[in-house]
């Protein structure tokens, strides 16, 4: 597959200090929608001008809905497209949409999903149909935006987490497939720095992983030295996801730039980390008890599942996070026989899950029957 990096550079706008104000928005989806103005509004234009010119005509169009503009491309091809979306995107009587923190009730659930989602399209509505209109030769999306009619046409979507972990509610379409987590190998050929090899391998206290993906600091010195005080309280070592040029290593931390969570997982006893679904689905799948530290979207609603099936302490949420915090949360990790139990049982349902394939398998299906459609079309 060949790959096209687009702008902007997401960690670079979370940098930003309007960046880090989003950051902070946490699950309200008024106060994500106006930092997301802020933060991305200015550089929209280069995103859509980078979907328009390093997409290929291709079969079909897979894209999150973070890159809702990608479905104009599917039009503008005559393919189809499918969602594939790390939280959920049907409305449902059984819980409300991210954004929300306790249930409306089954109605109200079912409608804060349209409120959530009109909080962000109304946004960029005016700017992506511009786009629409001069860069594809495409009419505007209608004034509540697309996902609504796509829901009506019952047109697939992929939610790449476990039905173990968040099973379909009764009331979805059986075109919302809950495939399993898309975990990947490492790169073939690919080995451990020896220094994190040794560190590993080392005798001593219990080594938990600590890291905070994408999430990035204005202060990551802070964070450095919160991470080491939670450490030493705990009386466990850790591997931290950071700057190895400006954070040393010692015989209590190691610092790494970046890890395969499928290689390094299966080596440590617990996880610390902000709760994004696709780090959530890497420590469950391990089997490991799961500290999480969510920062915004659906990063708490992910953190308090995690904490519902029992395999993670109570959620710490990042602007509230301190040292003793953390230590307290890490040591229940490391030495809950009750909650490693339970992690363990749910990462063996795991990982006998196939997300990847079965997510191929569906859009292969569709695709044949698409054709199909089309020939009979023809003949007709």
């Amino acid at each position: 597959m060949e790959f096209s990096a687009l702008e902007p550079d997401f960690e670079e706008l979370l940098l930003t200090p309007n960046g880090q104000r989003w950051l902070a928005s946490g699950e309200n989806s008024l106060a994500f929608a106006r930092w997301m103005r802020q933060v991305v509004g200015s550089t929209l234009e280069r995103l859509l001008h980078g979907i328009y010119t390093a997409a290929q005509p291709s079969d079909c169009v897979i894209y999150s809905t973070f890159a809702l503009p990608a479905e104009s491309l599917a039009e503008r091809w005559g393919v189809p497209s499918f969602i594939a979306s790390c939280m959920p995107a049907h409305p449902t009587r059984a819980f409300p949409a991210i954004g929300f923190r306790r249930t409306l009730g089954p109605i109200g659930n079912v409608l804060s999903l349209s409120v959530s989602e009109q909080a962000v399209w109304q946004v960029f509505r005016t700017r992506i149909n511009a786009w629409r209109k001069t860069s594809l030769g495409l009419p505007p999306w209608p004034l509540t935006g697309p996902l609504a009619q796509r829901r009506r046409e019952k047109r697939p979507t992929l939610y790449c987490y476990s039905p173990s972990v968040l099973p379909a509610p009764r009331d979805w379409p059986p075109t919302a497939h809950v495939t399993g987590y898309w975990q990947f190998d490492p790169p073939y050929g690919w080995a451990p720095p020896s220094a994190l090899s040794a560190f590993l391998d080392a005798a001593g206290p219990p080594v938990v992983y600590v890291g905070f993906g994408s999430m990035v600091t204005d202060a990551p010195q802070r964070r450095y030295e919160m991470v080491r005080s939670s450490l030493l309280k705990a009386g466990v070592r850790g591997i931290l996801l950071g700057e190895p040029e400006t954070m040393p290593s010692d015989d209590l931390l190691q610092v790494v730039s970046t890890i395969p969570h499928t290689w390094l997982f299966p080596r440590v006893s617990a996880v610390v980390h902000h709760g994004g679904p696709s780090t959530v689905g890497a420590g469950l799948r391990a089997g490991l008890p799961t500290v999480t530290c969510p920062h915004f979207i659906d990063q708490p609603f992910w953190a308090a599942r995690v904490h519902a099936l029992g395999a993670g302490p109570r959620p710490l949420p990042a602007p509230r996070l301190t040292p003793l915090k953390l230590a307290v949360a890490i040591e229940q990790a490391v030495t809950d026989e009750t909650m490693r139990r339970r992690a363990e049982q749910l990462g063996q349902r795991l990982r006998q899950e196939c997300g990847i394939q079965v997510a191929c398998d569906i859009v292969e299906r569709s695709l044949d029957a698409s054709r199909t459609l089309t020939v009979a079309g023809e003949r007709d």
